[in-house]
């Protein structure tokens, strides 16, 4: 055997899923290593209610890099009002606490979107675990839920499929769609005018994107994690993101759970601040900067002790949104795939995902 054959065999990977594909990184250490970041950015959103255009690109800029180099961002002074923050905290808490058979009824295996109460070990993400130590409440777009005020057309597109959000109806859980709806109606407003400065990092107008985000498939997915006993259990398996951005607020620990993959395959803490948005690049933007915006992966190891919770708010583009680089990041005479934000998502929901349930496999959202 050669020396680089050693090598190679004691090589270490890290493994993940990355657009919904299972993927490995090398672990580089030492002489190995290459330049990669070893801590998330801190970027002041203030400047994206400024007048001054000249702000709003200043900020756009600042943006363009952390996405570039990382694919992640704190976000602070982000304007969301804390008492938003609180009261969903609150409200997580509440609504995580109530009887296993409260949360059951609304199950998420009983909704065609996969939507309502996820108890542990739903999904799956890493293979090598006994699966994800969480329970969730997964909501999203849904015309027919009227506090999401939807245009018409979509409406009438999705009349014939009925609901797509599934909400408890025992009155102990009552107070849960009010709370969750109160928190997407915040964010949706604010994710919007985020968007607008993306736009603005990629070299376009503010509006780029108004035309395929009409009515953007959003989703909140609230986390409860508990802590973890053995060290080989994740709260979630190493992933990407498959949407348009990701607007995290994870309640603050005393140590972080949240983990970003860096260039060399070490983990990089998230560390916890409930007063800032956690802000990262999902698989659309990857898409449509023709992979120079990073969709980083992710995992949560709840080792803080703790009981842990968190809510990701999640921003993609409409369902018939069609996903495809833009001009400037096109190679003159390749041809690229081109596909609708809802094809994706329905792609995505069958990847990789299984339930205890009797030892039966089910497709269940990851996002």
């Amino acid at each position: 055997m050669t020396d680089g054959q050693g090598l190679q065999d004691e090589q270490k990977y890290v493994y993940y899923h990355e657009g919904g594909v299972p993927g490995r990184r090398p672990i580089l250490t030492g002489a190995a290593a290459k330049p990669t970041f070893t801590e998330i950015p801190r970027i002041d959103l203030s400047r994206i209610y400024s007048e001054d255009l000249a702000d709003r690109k200043a900020l756009a800029a600042e943006i363009d890099v952390a996405f570039t180099d990382i694919g992640f961002f704190y976000a602070v002074n982000h304007g969301v009002e804390m008492n938003y923050i609180t009261n969903i905290f609150a409200a997580m808490r509440r609504y995580f606490s109530l009887p296993e058979e409260v949360k059951m009824e609304a199950h998420s295996r009983k909704n065609h979107k996969f939507r309502g109460y996820e108890p542990m070990f739903s999904t799956k993400l890493d293979p090598s675990t006994r699966g994800d130590l969480k329970e969730g409440f997964l909501m999203g777009e849904d015309a027919l839920d009227p506090e999401q005020d939807a245009p018409e057309s979509a409406l009438e597109r999705q009349k014939p499929e009925g609901h797509r959000n599934q909400w408890p109806g025992h009155p102990e859980a009552a107070f849960w769609r009010e709370a969750i709806y109160r928190y997407h109606t915040r964010l949706r407003v604010f994710a919007k005018r985020l968007l607008g400065i993306f736009a603005l990092a990629l070299g376009l107008d503010e509006a780029h994107f108004d035309g395929v985000t009409k009515f953007p498939l959003t989703n909140i997915r609230a986390l409860h994690y508990p802590p973890q006993d053995q060290d080989d259990d994740v709260g979630i398996g190493a992933h990407t993101d498959f949407v348009f951005f990701t607007l995290l607020c994870q309640q603050e620990t005393a140590r972080p759970a949240l983990e970003v993959l860096n260039g060399n395959g070490i983990w990089v803490h998230a560390h916890p601040d409930q007063a800032s948005f956690v802000v990262n690049v999902g698989d659309f933007l990857k898409f449509f900067t023709g992979g120079l915006w990073q969709s980083t992966v992710h995992r949560v190891r709840n080792r803080t002790g703790e009981e842990r919770y968190s809510i990701p708010f999640f921003y993609s583009p409409d369902e018939d949104g069609v996903v495809e680089p833009l001009e400037r990041f096109k190679e003159p005479g390749k041809t690229y795939e081109t596909f609708t934000a809802g094809e994706y998502f329905e792609r995505r929901l069958q990847i990789d995902r299984r339930t205890a349930d009797n030892g039966e496999k089910n497709a269940v959202a990851t996002y």
